[in-house]
């Protein structure tokens, strides 16, 4: 777990987010849209966007989702992560989510979902056409 993503969470006017952290802080924001059953494969999403075996996937995973369990509110957490993550980073891992989210695939307000929570335009979620 990181404690320095969780103390930059809570209080990021006295910290900053460490760009090694960059992957911890989305895959915890990936385990609190799972919370809403949207996605269900987030080890494939990691280990798909960071090239990890699906060990390794699986137990980033775990850090993701103990990591999640120390962070502020949604609102409040997607908007840091908005503001400090660059928007590409968000945009590759929001589409890596899409890509492995085969429940979810055909729903326009799982796309939209997506896209609110990673702060990207639903375009460079999910291609035009495939929402």
């Amino acid at each position: 777990m990181s404690i320095r993503l969780i103390f930059w969470a809570s209080r990021p006017d006295q910290a900053w987010l460490d760009p090694a952290d960059t992957p911890l802080a989305l895959g915890a924001l990936a385990v609190r849209l799972d919370d809403t059953r949207l996605f269900s494969r987030i080890d494939d999403a990691l280990a798909r966007r960071y090239d990890l075996t699906r060990r390794e996937a699986a137990e980033m995973r775990r850090a993701c989702e103990e990591i999640a369990a120390h962070l502020p509110e949604p609102p409040h957490y997607e908007s840091l992560v908005a503001r400090h993550v660059p928007a590409e980073e968000r945009a590759a891992f929001a589409q890596c989510l899409w890509r492995v989210a085969d429940d979810a695939r055909d729903c326009p307000r799982a796309v939209a979902a997506l896209a609110r929570s990673f702060g990207v335009p639903e375009g460079t979620v999910a291609p035009v056409g495939h929402a």
